[in-house]
């Protein structure tokens, strides 16, 4: 094939080639490089086959040192365990149990020839015991290093690199095996074993090469390897950004894609990526790799399939299972997706559905394979009804309730959801009742939300408002000053379901209180109005009659109380001289700082009667929390009362005696309390 780009041996590395056309590009390595690796390859194992001379000397061994022929029953039995042991190499690999056998003969053979034979000087079963295993050991190791060259060769030439790194190293390996003994013996004869026991290990060295290109499990590592040296010095895309780029038609073997940015790159008709360095890209899987170049995938199965950035422009996943796949920023765009199973595949703004051809998906798969919930519920979508409908449904958190669903637990969920969330874009789309309890309740969100994530939070907080209202609880929503007019304008925006909620909101006959900072408390009533409660105040210390008779927690408990600030001051005193009168490492120096912030609050003329009493409430709080053993404080009481005298320090300037006397004290408090 002719290539209208030669780019071997460029160097692209870290560059931006966005929109980069390498259509029919020849990559890799230019042949007198291929060359000179394949020669290298060749000779560096034919030197390493001493590792084989030791695996058949120490099988040569046993003739010499047990005084047997050739062809005794000793002999042949260790030639015959030998190479059953390659084979079984061959076939499974590397393995815990074969590897501990081989350990074991070793290990046994030592020990039976220290304890029995070495005294008598007469070898018998156990220095053939440690022959065999030694040998075998030996023989692992030669095989292992010469598939490695082999697959070297056989990446670069294909089955005539193979046969040449096969016949090449065989004859080397001899020829200096030969040379080797001749030396060392007078008589070459006496190498016979050691000869005949290099042709198992060249041949099994074969068989691994050719299963390790292929893809075993077992011997990947093989391959990697060597595609490794064989990229050394190809083209290099390493941290390249290729997004929007083509390789249509191109070959890229020897191309190193390491960590680069794919996001829609076209690889259709292209070869070689299996020869490719590919860590850290949607390439590695091979799956993938097959449907980005062929542009089929027609009923595979792509189950949790990373296609993160996948350029899919006119693929064909008819009947293909796309169950939780990844198809964050992917490009359908004239894609088949007929009768494809789409369940809980995750998605984005950037997934692009264009001009997608589809009657028909489903969004469950069982079991056994059956795909069910067809989407539409009949009939087929007409042109452009799938990517309207995909678009609605991608921006979608299905919330499912088992147990009917608690409209103000609902409501609280969402609000407290959004507090946390800036952005979020709830709304919900609708509410289906779908018999024996279970309601389905789809909440629209901003297209660059996690989705998981804010449906686990909406879950959480609909849990815990369910028991809080079960135990007769008040609904507390946390949030900051600054956002209560943003949860105005949540509700505002939301009129419609504010409304639908007001039935379950008001037969509770309780309103739902917004904690901010400072102790700010503000109420959301049946309408959705929210206000600042002027005579609401946390009292953490314990629970206290409202006027209408009910309790209500937050973390201490919001309380209709209207103590005057002489009253306010009088409980302070006596959980203070309280505390006095306990004995702890520090209690008395939480004593003098809570007294002096007791009369710094007092002397504060920036600060409202309402202020004082505050900061005298979450003084009393840890004069509470401090007569309890560390152990057993409440910590988000602490937390509360800290946060409260934080926010009431910040209403006042820094050069106030109240700001420097809590700036001083604040460390020491937070240590004292464990927070």
């Amino acid at each position: 094939m002719k290539y209208q780009q030669d780019i071997r041996n460029n160097q692209y590395r870290k560059n931006i080639l966005t929109n980069s056309n390498f259509q029919n590009a020849l990559a890799g390595q230019n042949i007198i490089r291929k060359i000179l690796i394949i020669i290298f390859s060749i000779v560096v194992a034919a030197f390493l086959s001493i590792v084989t001379l030791l695996a058949g000397g120490v099988l040569e061994a046993i003739t010499y040192v047990l005084k047997v022929s050739y062809f005794d029953l000793i002999e042949i039995t260790a030639i015959a365990l030998y190479t059953t042991a390659l084979v079984i190499f061959v076939v499974r690999g590397f393995e815990i149990v074969s590897t501990t056998c081989v350990v074991a003969l070793i290990v046994i053979g030592i020990i039976i020839y220290v304890c029995f034979e070495v005294n008598n000087r007469i070898p018998g079963i156990g220095f053939w015991l440690f022959c065999l295993g030694l040998s075998i050991a030996f023989a692992w190791v030669s095989t292992t290093i010469t598939a490695l060259f082999i697959a070297i060769s056989s990446i670069y030439c294909g089955v005539i690199g193979e046969f040449i790194a096969v016949m090449g190293y065989g004859l080397i390996a001899e020829a200096l095996m030969i040379g080797t003994l001749n030396i060392v013996y007078e008589k070459g004869s006496n190498s016979f074993i050691t000869i005949i026991s290099a042709i198992p290990v060249i041949i099994s060295s074969a068989f691994i090469a050719k299963k390790a290109i292929r893809g075993s499990p077992k011997f990947r590592w093989i391959k990697e390897v060597a595609v490794f040296w064989t990229s050394i010095g190809g083209t290099c895309f390493y941290g390249a950004d290729l997004t929007d780029a083509s390789f249509d038609g191109a070959d890229l073997r020897h191309t190193d894609f390491r960590k680069a940015n794919l996001t829609r790159t076209s690889f259709k008709g292209v070869t070689g990526l299996e020869l490719a360095r590919l860590q850290g890209t949607i390439l590695e899987d091979p799956k993938v790799r097959k449907l980005l170049t062929t542009n089929n995938g027609r009923g595979e199965d792509f189950t949790e399939a990373n296609l993160q950035g996948a350029n899919l422009q006119g693929a064909d996943l008819r009947e293909a299972i796309l169950v939780k796949a990844q198809v964050l920023d992917a490009d359908f765009s004239g894609a088949l997706l007929t009768d494809a199973c789409i369940q809980d595949w995750n998605l984005n703004k950037n997934t692009r559905f264009q001009n997608v051809d589809c009657k028909r998906v489903y969004l469950k798969c069982s079991l056994h394979g059956n795909f069910l919930e067809p989407k539409p519920d009949s009939g087929e979508f007409q042109p452009g009804e799938f990517e309207k409908w995909i678009t609605d449904v991608r921006d979608t958190i299905d919330l499912i309730f088992q147990n009917g669903l608690n409209w103000r637990a609902f409501a609280f969920s969402l609000t407290q959801t959004a507090i946390n969330n800036e952005g979020l874009g709830l709304s919900v789309r609708s509410i289906e009742n779908k018999g024996d309890g279970v309601v389905v309740a789809k909440v629209g969100v901003s297209l660059e939300t996690n989705k998981t994530a804010i449906h686990e939070e909406i879950t959480n907080h609909y849990n815990q408002a369910v028991d809080a209202i079960e135990a007769k609880y008040e609904l507390v929503l946390q949030a900051k000053d600054g956002e209560i007019q943003r949860l105005q304008s949540f509700y505002d925006s939301q009129q419609k379901f504010i409304q639908g909620l007001i039935t379950g909101i008001a037969e509770t006959k309780r309103e739902v209180i917004i904690k901010g900072e400072g102790n700010r408390v503000y109420m959301m009533n049946q309408a959705g109005d929210i206000m600042e409660s002027s005579n609401q105040n946390i009292s953490a210390g314990g629970n206290v009659d409202m006027s209408s008779g009910n309790k209500i927690t937050v973390g201490g408990d919001v309380t209709n109380s209207n103590l005057t600030l002489a009253d306010a001051n009088s409980q302070v005193s006596n959980s203070i001289q309280q505390l006095r009168d306990i004995s702890t490492d520090t209690s008395d120096e939480l004593v003098k700082i809570l007294t002096t912030l007791q009369k710094s609050i007092n002397d504060e003329p920036a600060l409202s009667e309402n202020q004082k009493k505050e900061a005298l409430e979450a003084v009393e709080t840890i004069a509470e929390e401090g007569k309890k053993p560390s152990g057993e404080r409440v910590n988000k009481l602490c937390s509360m009362a800290l946060n409260a005298l934080k926010g009431i320090a910040s209403a006042v300037t820094d050069a106030s005696k109240l700001a420097e006397v809590f700036k001083t004290y604040l460390p020491t408090l937070t240590s004292i309390l464990g927070i």
